[in-house]
């Protein structure tokens, strides 16, 4: 059973991932964005040499809307309900750091983005 720490930096990697690259232009700025908030993340929690080696996988994966949600909902299935709203909260911000981390937001990014709102019922 994956740490309850662990699932939440992979989503953070997956959602990030999905959206820098949804444009099929993973730009520098969209890397380094990622690369230094999972960074920060992994100073407060520390990861697991196989957590770690795992995510470096997920540098190449390939994922859909369709993961995100699903692994969205998963992660909010282990929360009480007062506490889903934050943090979806908190990965709709993540979002739109992402989409904005090259300067431009895209169609792509966009529609993705508001996909995933309607999915989870955020205004």
């Amino acid at each position: 059973m994956e740490r309850e720490t662990f699932k939440f930096v992979k989503l953070v990697a997956e959602i990030g991932l999905f959206f820098a690259k949804v444009d099929n232009d993973y730009d520098e700025r969209e890397r380094t964005f990622l690369t230094d908030y999972v960074t920060e993340l992994k100073k407060n929690n520390p990861l697991e040499y196989a957590e770690e080696e795992l995510l470096k996988e997920y540098i190449d994966k390939k994922f859909t809307l369709d993961d995100i949600i699903q692994d969205t909902e998963d992660l909010l299935n282990e929360y009480v309900e007062k506490e889903r709203y934050p943090l979806l909260n908190t990965l709709a911000t993540l979002i739109i750091q992402v989409i904005n981390a090259d300067g431009k937001v895209t169609i792509e990014e966009q529609e993705a983005f508001d996909a995933w709102k309607k999915h989870f019922d955020i205004k």
